[in-house]
């Protein structure tokens, strides 16, 4: 359980006597989800302002997986009597086994797919799509390199960028492909040079394919290496050229080679479903930015 003890100058800076007191709120998440998206310090702040902003009193639980997380969960909503629970993936996909249990406690389930019937009516599912800003990236990487060989044919300068993907890829395919649907669109249909790495994936692997595809040409490259991100922008470090991937800000590694990373603002969104809840929304879509590197 992470302690309010720490969050509380946050809290107390919140006009809580402006705002209708709504009952307690418990934030429970599983690792790594947790350290996913920022820790303690940043995120928790932002979670315990938020909550006081809306007239809740929040707690926040960080667990490891347990063998049976509905009934752990069911176990702490029952003898403290939550008003809200704001759930983090994977539990979020289980929401049958406590939504229902709990009728007079509100959820936000993070990252669940939303049922094409027999949603609940006590829970607000929060969503993130990243597609929009891969497509946004993409058209910055074919801008930036125009701008730097400023070839009269655009088309020709796709192979300037790359896309490095693995099997285990923390970037979807509907995701590559908005990547590369933004490429096309600032440089006239052009479409950049894809390879993808199989098992077994390791650094010398990632090295070879940085190494090759940066003799060929490319300038920036999308990187979905899941776990080997790191190894593919130390890579780019030795061997020049910048890259495009998600969830950057989790290791913070060679921030020089980092033109764009997608971000998901989770503080962001769960703000908006807390209000989604008193509306009555069943569906938030969550803010997703893109940060650089070089910015940080």
């Amino acid at each position: 359980m992470i302690r309010l003890r720490a969050l509380l100058p946050a809290v107390l800076c919140v006009p809580l006597l402006a705002a209708c007191w709504n009952g307690r709120i418990l934030f429970t998440f599983e690792q790594p989800f947790w350290s996913s998206i920022g820790g303690e310090s940043r995120v928790g702040a932002a979670l315990a302002v938020a909550s006081a902003e809306r007239g809740y009193f929040p707690r926040i639980d960080v667990e490891p997986v347990s063998p049976d997380p509905v009934s752990a969960l069911a176990g702490k909503i029952a003898p403290r009597g939550y008003a809200a629970v704001i759930v983090g993936p994977l539990l979020s996909f289980e929401w049958e086994g406590f939504a229902t249990k709990f009728p007079r406690t509100k959820f936000v389930l993070i990252d669940a797919p939303v049922p094409s019937r027999d949603a609940p009516a006590n829970a607000v599912f929060l969503t993130f799509d990243r597609t929009g800003a891969f497509r946004d990236a993409g058209r910055a990487a074919g801008t930036k390199v125009q701008t730097k060989f400023g070839a009269v044919d655009a088309s020709g300068l796709g192979p300037r960028i790359a896309v490095l993907t693995s099997v285990d890829s923390d970037i979807s395919a509907a995701e590559v492909d908005a990547f590369t649907r933004g490429v096309a669109d600032s440089l006239d249909g052009g479409r950049p040079e894809a390879r993808f790495l199989t098992a077994p994936v390791d650094t010398s692997a990632v090295n070879a394919a940085v190494s090759q595809m940066r003799r060929a040409g490319a300038e920036i490259f999308l990187l979905g290496l899941g776990e080997h991100n790191p190894s593919g922008l130390q890579a780019l470090r030795d061997a020049g050229g910048s890259a495009v991937l998600g969830d950057w800000l989790v290791s913070g590694a060679f921030p020089a080679q980092v033109l764009f990373s997608v971000e998901e603002d989770v503080p962001g969104g769960i703000a908006l479903a807390l209000d989604g809840l008193r509306t009555g929304v069943m569906r938030v879509s969550g803010p997703v930015k893109l940060v650089s590197g070089k910015k940080i």
